[in-house]
């Protein structure tokens, strides 16, 4: 019963997070720990259900034709070292004021996509711009120690000017290089509770494709509704933390 009611959860997470574009772990991590699980346990569980995920979802949205890869690898490759920059220059800033900062600029750009026109983005006007978004998320996310996908989604929608399909497809092929590569590092310091990761991953798997297709088949005005609704109450769940 109790694995039923860990895959049903991963589902649910999974569903949420591959609808917005955003990994999951601002739900995994806090509910892992208020299940009794250390912070770095709580971590290194998030991020090995968030490859499968991440992984689901990108393989569905690039099979209904809303990823071309080889537009967005540059990005979700550049957005690794950045992440990691900025995980090393927390040391001279304060996470608190780090946090609120962020959580108020996610606040800001999600009441953008809630109330400014719901007319289909065009893209960003150069193409240097999406491997700098790359950049500056990773580094930002790194910095405030928050997914990548809640500082990206942002920063696609709302600065580049992406159609949100292909932004919430793209942070999420993103995801899958930063979760694969950040699980890695937690497998190796024995960061992963298995018996707790593996029925979250099977929930994930099937909650990564009824997201995607979920989004998939909603209209661009509404699929900005959703995903400014879900960004700004993570941004108030940064906040109380």
């Amino acid at each position: 019963m109790e694995a039923i009611v860990y895959v049903l959860l991963g589902a649910t997470i999974a569903m949420i997070a591959s609808m917005s574009g955003v990994g999951g772990g601002v739900f995994m991590v806090p509910l892992f720990y208020h299940m009794g699980y250390p912070i770095n346990q709580a971590v290194g569980t998030s991020l090995f259900v968030i490859v499968f995920n991440s992984i689901s979802a990108t393989i569905s949205y690039w099979r209904r034709g809303l990823l071309r890869p080889g537009s967005w690898i540059v990005m979700s490759l550049l957005m690794i070292p950045s992440s990691a920059l900025g995980a090393h220059a927390v040391a001279f800033f304060p996470r608190e004021l780090l946090v609120a900062i962020v959580a108020l600029l996610v606040t800001l750009f999600s009441l953008n996509l809630l109330l400014t026109s719901e007319k289909q983005g065009e893209g960003p006007k150069s193409p240097l711009l999406v491997p700098l978004a790359g950049l500056v998320a990773g580094f930002i996310a790194g910095l405030a120690g928050v997914g990548g996908g809640v500082v990206l989604m942002p920063v696609l929608v709302s600065v580049l000017n992406v159609p949100v399909h292909e932004a919430v497809a793209a942070s999420m092929m993103s995801i899958v290089l930063s979760s694969i590569f950040g699980s890695a590092v937690h497998a190796y310091h024995g960061n992963i509770v298995y018996s707790l990761a593996f029925p979250f991953a099977v929930g994930a798997i099937v909650g990564g494709q009824l997201g995607s297709y979920v989004a998939s088949r909603t209209s661009p005005s509404s699929l900005r509704r959703v995903v400014g609704v879900i960004l700004i109450a993570i941004a108030i769940s940064m906040f109380l933390r």
